[in-house]
């Protein structure tokens, strides 16, 4: 029998046979908000952890990507695990490829070669998707309708695809995204389509928050309570094997990492950094994935690294000690918490947002007033804060280590599956369950779905020739067969 680890088995009789705990086959559809470069998205960096950790704890998952093509977004198939057995890419150029104004559609989707590829790599071949996981916000109810009528729409005995929506970043009027429309047109978009999923992930707790409080402005509060109530905060996934937590003796040098967006309040944290090399001779290193903003770069305790490359960041990393983070608002952001991973004592702005990764009481948050005097007193008390950074860290692994973001987001992924298993069970009509229940016995180890759709109306004829997809899946399950997470058309498997 098929057990996933942490689970318990579900046993449902149909047929008199009982059903495992099913594996599944999803979806995932990342949002490139920039969209000539994959590897730079906090969206596809965040997937590509949740889907690694999944593969690692379901031997039998298969995962469709649907993105822009390798040469269009500048990737490596094996950056998003194309190169193994159990996940297919599926590629096909975006809404608004090539045109100068391409980054304000990346959250739209769909084209019709977007569909046409989904249809020819999963539905065409006998595929299907259990979940869909979407962050094309305006096309949401595009995808959704599409996935519904590929597998098989009213005539399934239940709902072939269930939809979630993955919240990366919530567009609310006082984020940068959320201002490129006038009048709150962003947040109304977003928040009108959380209303037609089957469920809601949020990167950050924040956000869920956020959407309760701001979006009694388009919905009701008990749709709100209801919508956020059963929302699951996934976390965004940081590796912290791949950096090492080493503190100075003595702090050097402190890092300013990240773009030179207004929310940043650059000109505190360069305040504070001229503090620090007045009174201690630190200096400053500046990243940024962008050109540093004039009259930045040219100071005198500065040393700046513009359009600087993953690999200077992270020899960075290593070198700073120090790290002043000053935002008026993040979403659970990656880049001062690698810093902090990579042992620079993190000194950050006391704002909800910060609150999804540190301590409640962690000592070194402050009031934007307060970040000098808080980034002085960890210098001058350094064996203190270094303490506290290490304290700080060790929360953050429970909240962003990779595997506890796969187990939570697993989890939810397969009570989703297993619901329809139940349901499926609890029908009245057991003509189709007995007659693929009949066809399997012609089979000699693993099923396919198209073979077995063929056998079936041979033995049965109209009564099921036209049986949905969907349907053929679920009988499958309910009757002890699992999906073996082959490539192409799937193949069950007896699940013993």
């Amino acid at each position: 029998m098929i057990v996933l680890p942490g689970a318990a088995v579900i046993v449902k009789a149909v047929s008199g046979i009982s059903s495992p705990v099913q594996t599944m086959r999803v979806l995932f559809v990342p949002e490139l908000y920039r969209p000539d470069d994959a590897t730079a998205n906090g969206t596809l960096n965040d997937a590509v952890a949740l889907v690694e950790e999944w593969l690692a704890r379901d031997d039998s998952l298969h995962v469709y990507w649907l993105l822009a093509p390798p040469e269009v977004a500048n990737y490596d198939p094996e950056y998003v695990l194309a190169d193994r057995e159990r996940v297919t890419l599926v590629a096909a150029d975006p809404f608004m490829h090539g045109h100068e104004h391409e980054d304000a559609f990346s959250e739209t989707g769909y084209t019709e070669a977007q569909f046409r590829a989904i249809e020819e790599e999963i539905f065409d071949q006998s595929g299907y998707v259990d979940v869909v996981i979407d962050q094309q916000v305006t096309g949401r109810y595009d995808i959704y309708k599409w996935l519904h009528r590929l597998g098989g729409g009213p005539d399934a005995a239940v709902r072939p695809t269930e939809l979630v929506g993955y919240v990366h970043d919530l567009r609310l009027p006082f984020k940068r995204h959320g201002r490129e429309m006038p009048d709150g047109a962003a947040m109304y978009a977003e928040m009108a389509a959380t209303t037609y999923t089957d469920g809601l992930w949020f990167k950050a707790g924040v956000d869920a928050e956020r959407l309760h409080e701001y979006g009694t402005a388009v919905l009701s509060d008990e749709l709100l309570d209801e919508l956020v109530g059963d929302a699951l905060e996934t976390g965004s996934p940081l590796d912290f094997e791949e950096f090492t937590e080493e503190y100075a003796d003595d702090p050097e040098r402190l890092h300013v990492a990240g773009s030179g967006w207004g929310k940043k309040n650059l000109d505190v944290v360069l305040d504070a950094a001229e503090t620090l090399y007045r009174e201690f001779g630190i200096r400053t290193l500046m990243t940024n994935m962008d050109p540093i903003p004039d009259g930045m770069a040219d100071r005198e305790f500065m040393d700046a690294f513009p359009e600087c490359s993953r690999e200077r960041y992270e020899s960075v990393l290593d070198a700073g000690d120090l790290a002043v983070v000053a935002s008026d608002h993040e979403t659970m952001p990656r880049t001062p918490f690698e810093q902090a991973a990579s042992g620079q004592v993190l000194v950050v702005r006391d704002e909800p947002w910060a609150y999804d990764c540190v301590p409640e009481d962690y000592r070194l948050a402050g009031s934007l007033d307060e970040l000098e005097t808080l980034a002085v007193r960890a210098v001058r008390d350094w064996d203190e804060a270094v303490a506290e950074n290490r304290r700080m860290v060790e929360h953050l692994r429970d909240v962003r280590g990779p595997e506890q973001c796969g187990r939570r987001t697993h989890r939810d992924l397969r009570e989703r599956v297993e619901r329809r298993v139940e349901s499926f069970a609890d029908g009245d009509d057991e003509t189709l369950p007995r007659a693929v229940e009949s066809a399997t016995r012609r089979f000699d180890g693993g099923v396919p779905l198209d073979d077995l759709r063929e056998r079936v109306a041979e033995r049965v004829g109209e009564a099921v020739e036209d049986a949905t997809v969907t349907d053929l899946v679920y009988a499958l399950r309910s009757l002890g067969y699992a999906d073996a997470g082959n490539p192409g058309t799937p193949v069950f498997v007896r699940a013993e």
